[in-house]
């Protein structure tokens, strides 16, 4: 459960998100000897504790900076992304007749 009464600082503009981000980086705090995070055992920095810290910087911006396109299309080869492009043309003129 979230406690919504926690003070955020005044930058917060997703204070829920900021509140998640504080959660999720209180539990993967730390690294132990072997340089595994004590919490899930992945290698340090975890990819829970590289989230939580991308959600921290992000419920600082406004929603129109962070609100992109789908940047999981830009690391797709061209051809996956033309046939991506293809088939929503074509759903796109099913939904036009």
């Amino acid at each position: 459960m979230v406690d919504v009464d926690e003070a955020a600082p005044a930058d917060i503009v997703d204070r829920l998100l900021w509140q998640d981000a504080q959660q999720m980086l209180g539990r993967h705090l730390a690294t132990g000897r072997d340089g595994r995070c004590v919490r899930c055992g992945w290698r340090w920095p975890c990819s829970a504790r590289r989230l939580a810290e991308r959600a921290d910087a992000v419920s600082r911006r406004p929603w129109r900076e962070v609100w992109t396109v789908r940047h999981d299309l830009n690391s797709l080869p061209a051809a996956m992304t033309d046939r991506a492009r293809a088939v929503r043309n074509h759903n796109q003129r099913r939904y036009d007749d």
